[in-house]
């Protein structure tokens, strides 16, 4: 059973990869689930196995290369005292990496959009991170969506400016601006 399921997680690798190559030669728009499978060498119905759509590949190759390893890190940081800001600067620069794929997959606008799958993962770390807080369901929900969202769209502008600040500065940027409030809720125990 093990063998077979590394089997299908390469299958889906694999697709991942040919997406990747297609959207640095092509529009992301103009795209079409045919043409990755006749790159990846898959037929539709194993494509549809592993995805929904094209879409949702964006979103797991955000968790794969960002979110998953970003949440390793968070756990490093409850154990061992990892500071926040070196686990943004992290996470800006495993974009920056790949900051050409990035630019055109955060150009694309709108329902399943690369923004809101950032702004869906975003509020799920965050929310994590309110938990301990003494805080109203309403004042978490939208103290979330405040983080959440201005997270979000800093990092999308950052992408779609050419990401011209360089991710240590972007990640020292975000923790000066966001650190004070969530230092001062840890303080009074609120």
């Amino acid at each position: 059973m093990v063998e077979k399921e590394k089997v299908l997680h390469e299958t889906a690798l694999k697709i991942m990869r040919s997406f990747h190559k297609l959207v640095m030669e092509k529009d992301f728009t103009k795209l079409t689930v045919a043409e990755i499978c006749e790159a990846a060498q898959v037929s539709r119905k194993t494509f549809y196995k592993y995805f929904q759509d094209k879409n949702d590949i964006v979103e797991q190759i955000l968790i794969k290369d960002i979110i998953a390893p970003m949440e390793k890190l968070r756990e490093l940081y409850i154990n061992m005292d990892l500071p926040s800001g070196m686990i943004l600067e992290w996470q800006y620069q495993q974009f920056y990496k790949d900051r050409k794929f990035y630019e055109r997959i955060s150009a694309f606008t709108g329902q399943n959009s690369f923004y809101e799958f950032v702004l869906k993962h975003s509020s799920e770390m965050i929310s994590n991170k309110l938990k301990p807080l003494e805080l109203s369901d309403l004042e978490r929900e939208y103290m979330t969506y405040f983080y959440a969202s201005s997270h979000t769209m800093l990092l999308v502008k950052w992408m779609k400016d050419g990401m011209l600040i360089p991710p240590k500065l972007m990640a020292s940027y975000y923790e000066r601006w966001t650190l004070p409030i969530f230092q001062t809720y840890d303080e009074q125990g609120r």
